[in-house]
């Protein structure tokens, strides 16, 4: 009744459950002959979770097989982190696949046979499908014997047009990059921008959007500016503390036409009331991004912060301004349309400051894609990425005595506690919030005691900070590896105050406390290291919160190396060896440009910073024209144009979305008729670059994506690009809700323009006109009438007659679908399920769950 299938099988107990207890003494009798071999291959057990080595699939085994749950999505997990993510069913029929394709957007698993399929041609399909997406397959074995050989391919030779992937060129001569883990290595620094001092000013009125509750000497100086170069503005004070998103949306609203939004909220210095770590200046600065993008703005937000960075040799980082630095980066890939930059003023700024602020607002030539400006008395400066590999060693750093390792059970923890052991600490203190009760503690104590390090395991929250105080008191240590913390991945626009919350709590609050706690009792470090990401570096689509907690260390470091205190801040790359960024997810961020990092070669990369007396240093293997041509698709980052190929690669995506002010901008700027067209355009210009075609000429706006070979992947990928066009963030599911490129395009013109006037197919608006000039009269006398009011009557409720997409036949090319009548599945297409293929079943689920 509800529409769930279900099958009964043909036993009399339960699998799994207490019922199977009844039969377990006629389990053990039957399969009592058994005897179990040590497993030749690796064998991951369903019922242990993890690897088997020893000869113990008895009888007793089988039983637990039977009785205990499967454990069947850990395991799988499991060898996710050893790497293994290519998965193969051997079966009659796959049943499995989907679940393990569920643990991971980039696993790749296959079947061998299928129903009514059971051949050598299904089989050589499921090898085909292995091999296509990157599995080596012995196909000379499958051929010996049978007189085969390589043919040419056919060579198009009138069409002129490649189809085959061709070695990239090599690159242009230019200085000598340094090799091995010494390339791995970055800083940030500042470069002068002349441009800044020009004498001009946005134009059109801006938004000032004040924080609440401080004092207002800063915006009444930033009014006085703009209205001396003419410009308009208009205040708006906002309290991050009790302001809501929509409240916030709502205020916004009557200010979508204003050229820029200047945003204050960065240089708040107040806590959140109900989160002390997080500050109001990080928090409201969300809340505004998100709250304009809700509103529709339409001029780009610019967020300013006061001594922020450190732009000379003298400064030291604001924590809280710095934490919305690291934020602003992420924002900006988001929502490349809305977001407008970063300006870092002095504590004091002068007249000449305000109007370098007004040259950075405008946007001239010479500060185009300046994003991230620092102004000072002595000018206007650029956030720059550079390579450090040049920088010489200070010291040799060795442990001795105790060294704390915080999130020391878990794999990046375990990674530095083995380099430490190696390396002469005597002892290692090794928390995490379980201690010993956590994944693979026991098995690290061993193995590092083997070493003849002596081992403490301690369960110990650093969050919190009496417990983290008696563990200090009970194991004072000589050096501090703060590890801990949670990776975290969430788009922007669903990123909340409760998501920062668990972002900082062990990283960032964990690192304030063994700051404060490690100098009150005045112990004497050799070492501080903390352990950031990349995110707050350079910025991550997906990790605004985790880039502004990132930022936060960073800046805990230089203010500690100031005051003459060890410090050490490493922004990771991609680790290998269960890191954070490894499993489903590292296929997709290699793809990307981040290669994985070997363990070995990351702790020795690490012991080369400590040596070097690094204060923050961004350690990394980054392919950049790779990474680049990702990451400048929908805005510049000067942050990067100066890296080895990034300027090169920055140019050659043909696929790159409308600038300016996005599809937004451009559909309020279009006609009714014209709107359509042009994001079926922006659609099939997103698809060839992403599919690598040449041109959008070449995507029938008619086909389906599962048809031109759309994965996971590139699912993905195409969901970002038009994320970025339309200046907010599409699910990656895009193309399974909407199966075509014309289906996007409607759903697009529903989405950014649902207020604006949509053409009415010309066929349409010809038949309609014809009808309303008809006399009433006539329609009766010809018996037409009853016809057309049958046909304008609504569908009876339950009658179905849906497409699979909720395409309407007939419905004009340009407009919209109407909302249908759900589909109704009756018994006999519940049996056509099996039949459908891992796509088909995606979309009939997203499209159940919608309903």
């Amino acid at each position: 009744a509800e529409g769930v299938r279900a099958r009964q099988v043909p036993v009399d107990y339960a699998s799994h459950s207490a019922h199977v207890e009844r039969i377990e003494a006629e389990l053990l009798d039957v399969l009592g002959p058994i005897v179990p071999r040590r497993p030749e291959v690796p064998f991951y057990s369903t019922v242990t979770g993890g690897l088997l080595r020893e000869t113990v699939l008895d009888a007793a085994y089988w039983y637990r097989n039977l009785r205990q749950p499967v454990r069947f999505e850990e395991t799988v997990r499991a060898l996710l982190a050893k790497g293994f993510a290519t998965f193969v069913e051997s079966s009659a029929h796959p049943v499995l696949v989907m679940g393990i394709q569920e643990t991971g957007d980039e696993v790749l698993a296959v079947g061998s046979l299928r129903r009514e399929e059971g051949g050598l041609e299904r089989f050589l399909t499921s090898a085909a499908e292995l091999f296509v997406r990157g599995t080596d397959i012995d196909w000379a074995s499958l051929f010996e014997g049978t007189g085969a050989r390589r043919v040419d391919l056919p060579t198009y030779a009138f069409q002129r047009e490649h189809h085959w992937l061709e070695p990239s060129a090599p690159a242009t001569a230019g200085p000598a990059q340094p090799d091995g883990i010494d390339g791995w290595r970055y800083r940030t620094t500042w470069t002068a921008l002349p441009g800044a001092g020009a004498t001009t000013a946005p134009t059109g009125p801006v938004l000032l959007v004040v924080p609440a509750g401080t004092d207002t000497a800063l915006a009444d100086e930033a009014e006085a500016a703009l209205a001396r170069h003419g410009v308009h503005a208009d205040r708006l004070t906002v309290d991050a503390a009790t302001a809501t998103r929509t409240g916030l949306a709502a205020a916004l609203a009557p200010y979508t036409g204003h050229a820029r939004v200047l945003s204050l909220l960065g240089t708040a210095g107040l806590p959140h009331p109900e989160h002390s770590e997080l500050p109001l200046a990080a928090v409201g600065t969300a809340l505004l991004a998100q709250a304009a993008a809700d509103a529709g703005l339409t001029g780009r937000l610019w967020t300013v912060t006061r001594g922020a960075v450190a732009v000379s040799p003298g400064e030291v980082p604001g924590s809280e301004g710095a934490q919305v630095w690291g934020l602003g980066r992420g924002i900006a890939l988001e929502l490349p349309t809305l977001w407008g930059g970063l300006v870092d003023l002095p504590e004091a700024p002068d007249d000449r400051t305000w109007q370098r602020l007004l040259s950075v607002l405008a946007g001239p030539p010479a500060l185009s894609g300046e994003d991230q400006v620092a102004l000072r008395a002595s000018g206007a400066y650029g956030r720059r990425l550079v390579p450090a590999a040049g920088t010489p060693a200070r010291r040799t750093y060795t442990p001795r005595g105790t060294v704390l390792v915080t999130g020391g059970t878990g794999a990046l923890g375990a990674h530095v506690a083995r380099w430490l052991a190696r390396n002469g600490a005597a002892h290692l203190v090794l928390t995490s919030r379980r201690g010993p009760g956590a994944p693979g503690a026991d098995a690290l104590a061993g193995e590092l005691r083997a070493l003849g390090t002596e081992v403490t395991v301690a369960a110990c929250d650093v969050s919190d900070r009496d417990d983290l105080a008696a563990l200090l008191d009970a194991h004072p240590p000589t050096a501090v590896f703060h590890t801990a913390g949670v990776p975290h991945s969430e788009a922007f626009l669903d990123t909340g105050t409760g998501s920062f919350a668990d972002v900082y709590a062990g990283k960032v609050t964990g690192a304030r406390h063994l700051d404060e706690l490690t100098r009150a009792r005045g112990l004497d470090l050799d070492a501080f290291v903390l352990y950031a990401s990349g995110a707050g570096v350079w910025g991550s689509g997906g990790q605004s919160a985790y880039g502004a907690a990132n930022a936060a260390l960073d800046a805990l470091a230089e203010q500690r190396r100031a005051e003459g205190l060890p410090a050490t801040s490493v922004a990771w790359g991609l680790w290998g060896g269960g890191g954070m960024g490894e499993g489903a997810g590292e296929e997709f961020l290699s793809s990307r440009g981040l290669r994985t990092m070997a363990p070995d070669l990351a702790v020795t990369a690490l012991g080369r910073a400590l040596d070097r007396e690094d204060v923050c240093v961004a350690l990394a293997d980054m392919d950049w024209p790779l990474f680049a041509k990702g990451f400048t698709t929908f805005r510049p980052s000067p942050l990067i144009g100066g890296l080895p190929g990034v300027r090169e690669a920055a140019g050659t995506d043909g696929g790159a979305e409308p600038a300016g002010d996005g599809l937004p901008g451009l559909l309020a700027a279009a006609g009714p008729a014209e709107r359509y067209e042009i994001l079926l355009d922006a659609v099939r210009r997103a698809v060839a670059a992403v599919l690598g075609y040449a041109g959008p000429e070449d995507v029938d706006p008619e086909g389906a994506f599962r048809d031109i070979g759309f994965s996971s992947l590139t699912a993905g990928e195409l969901a970002q690009r038009l994320s970025a066009a339309a200046g907010r963030k599409l699910p990656p599911t895009l193309v399974f809700d909407h199966p075509t490129p014309a289906a996007v395009a409607r759903h697009l013109l529903e989405l950014l323009a649902p207020g604006l006037p949509v053409a009415v197919d010309p066929e349409e608006a010809r038949v309609r006109a014809a009808l309303a000039a008809v006399p009433l009269a006539v329609l009766r006398e010809s018996g037409l009438l009853d016809t057309l009011l049958a046909l304008a009557a609504p569908p009876e409720r339950g009658s179905g007659g849906g497409t699979f997409d909720g395409a309407r036949s007939g419905a004009a090319a340009g407009a919209p679908d109407a909302p249908g009548p759900a589909d109704v599945v009756v018994d006999d297409d519940l049996d056509a399920i099996d039949d459908l293929d891992e796509d088909a079943l995606i979309a009939l689920a997203l499209r159940d769950s919608a309903a």
